[in-house]
């Protein structure tokens, strides 16, 4: 019999009503979870968080109505350290629009004139080629999709849009443009 207070918060996590993320909850509340599971199904609930929250809720015979938005959200939130979590495991504010040089808070407040922080950022096209250069374009790229799949679609897409403009390398970076490429044409497609 799993402890009423966790099903009581699963149940609310699913439906949206939950006052902190799941990865808060987890770290609130481990030591009774591991308790209340096998070491398997700690693993599964610590990982595959909210479809084995499903699986447990539906053994358990808790009837809760699924919050699509609440779903992406923890979804969305389960991509981030730690460190970029506030106390109840939401993004610390102003988070995001530190990120890449605040390419995100360039985009929120100059549109498309936010290319040039990306630009710089990865000094275009002076540098393109060089290792470190490459991983801050892959970081991107995540960060991107993350955003077009779970978060901020406008931002996310804007920003494939940007990686997907850069012109051949001869390098590691086509893969990156190529990719990119394939992400918008695959949010576009019905």
């Amino acid at each position: 019999m799993v402890d009423k207070r966790h099903l009581v918060y699963f149940k609310e996590l699913l439906e949206g009503n939950a006052d902190i993320s799941f990865k808060a909850y987890l770290s609130k509340h481990e030591d009774s979870l591991r308790k209340q599971f096998s070491p398997a199904r700690f693993a599964r609930l610590k990982f595959k968080s909210i479809e084995e929250i499903i699986k447990i809720l539906d053994e358990e015979k808790v009837f809760y109505s699924i919050n699509d938005q609440a779903i992406r959200n923890e979804k969305y939130l389960a991509n981030f350290h730690p460190d970029a979590l506030n106390e109840k495991g939401r993004l610390k504010e102003g988070f995001k629009d530190s990120l890449f040089n605040g390419l995100v808070h360039d985009f929120k407040t100059k549109g498309k004139d936010a290319v040039l922080t990306l630009h710089q950022y990865i000094d275009y096209p002076n540098s393109m080629n060089h290792r470190k250069n490459i991983e801050k374009l892959e970081d991107i790229e995540y960060f991107a999709e993350m955003e077009l799949c779970l978060g901020d679609t406008e931002l996310g897409l804007f920003i494939l849009k940007m990686l997907a403009s850069i012109e051949s390398q001869f390098s590691e970076v086509d893969d990156i443009v190529l990719r990119a490429k394939e992400a918008i044409m695959k949010h576009q497609s019905p």
